[in-house]
């Protein structure tokens, strides 16, 4: 079996998974997979030039995966022959996004519902790149059926994907109703590439208790990640058996992320990055739901980043927090 290059992976998440984001967590931690935003297969075989900011790779991301959407094999194929050239750790097929404007394409979670489809998507990307391919999916579409489940997943590893990432939620249910753990637990009974899980984890200590669980080879965040950046750096000390403990300067960090935004990112895509982040970032202060009832009314992220700073300077208390975790 092929070995992971680390246990903790950033989820793909579309408006979140910048490279503003991506540069904040190897800052608090060298040890975790990167991935891209979940990427337009189409724009990307077209070349289309609005896309080039959220395919740039940097000294940084590394390892990094690029995330590619869309339901045509072929365009597929080229999709990620192009971002294999830049020399990123793996191209991530996505079967998994639940949105109804990716699913009514075909594309997304509806894959699983097609399996000949899917089959011909990853024959068609394993000919095309020499790098990883791996495939970030739900456990089903309208429900959970275990041996359409196993059945997918042992076809995957027969046509070439060298690991999985599995969400245990089919994806009528979106992010509703907790996620069933015992299914990535099964999946590592039934394939031999490595299997990452995915799906609700918010705190350190729940990446060792998932991992006990199930066996699971890596554990992917999402939105706790933007929430808490520092959380890979918590799980991998205690994934080492030690005690887990870091200061955060929540001003600084929120400050640095808005301008790793502005320098990453073009002007047009600002607001929609500062923003998205910002609603994960400003859980973390006690008055949050002021803060970013204030953020959203602003566009340019100087103006934001100028009411970060005067919430820390009234909320001066907030500022520092230490975030401690005894293993096991």
């Amino acid at each position: 079996m092929d070995t992971l290059p680390y246990r903790l992976f950033l989820a793909p998440m579309a408006e979140l998974s910048t490279p503003a984001l991506r540069h904040i967590i190897k800052n608090l931690c060298s040890e975790v997979v990167l991935c891209s935003e979940m990427l337009s297969a189409g724009a990307i075989a077209a070349g289309a030039a609005h896309n080039e900011p959220l395919v740039r790779k940097y000294e940084f991301d590394d390892p990094l995966v690029y995330q590619i959407v869309g339901s045509d094999p072929g365009v597929m194929a080229e999709a990620a022959s192009v971002l294999s050239e830049k020399n990123c750790h793996a191209i991530d097929i996505n079967m998994g996004c639940p949105i109804h404007d990716i699913v009514k394409k075909g594309q997304g979670a509806r894959l699983l519902t097609d399996i000949n489809r899917a089959k011909q998507i990853i024959r068609s990307c394993r000919k095309a790149i020499k790098t990883k391919l791996s495939v970030k999916m739900r456990t089903g579409y309208e429900a959970n059926d275990v041996n359409e489940f196993i059945r997918f997943i042992t076809m995957l590893e027969s046509e070439g994907v060298d690991f999985i990432t599995v969400h245990p939620r089919y994806a009528r249910l979106s992010l509703k109703r907790k996620a069933d753990w015992r299914l990535v637990a099964l999946a590592k009974e039934h394939v031999t590439i490595p299997v990452i899980g995915n799906g609700d984890i918010n705190h350190p200590r729940e990446v060792l208790e998932k991992m006990n669980d199930t066996g699971c080879d890596g554990i992917m965040i999402g939105r706790g990640a933007v929430k808490s950046p520092w959380i890979f750096s918590l799980a991998e000390k205690l994934l080492a058996g030690n005690k887990a403990s870091i200061d955060v300067n929540l001003r600084d960090i929120f400050i640095k992320t808005l301008s790793y935004i502005a320098m990453h990112l073009p002007e047009r895509l600002h607001k929609s990055r500062s923003h998205r982040f910002s609603f994960y970032f400003s859980q973390n202060a006690i008055y949050g739901h002021e803060l970013f009832t204030r953020i959203r009314k602003e566009d340019r992220i100087d103006r934001i980043q100028d009411i970060v700073e005067d919430y820390y300077f009234r909320n001066n208390s907030e500022t520092m927090k230490t975030y401690a975790v005894e293993p096991l």
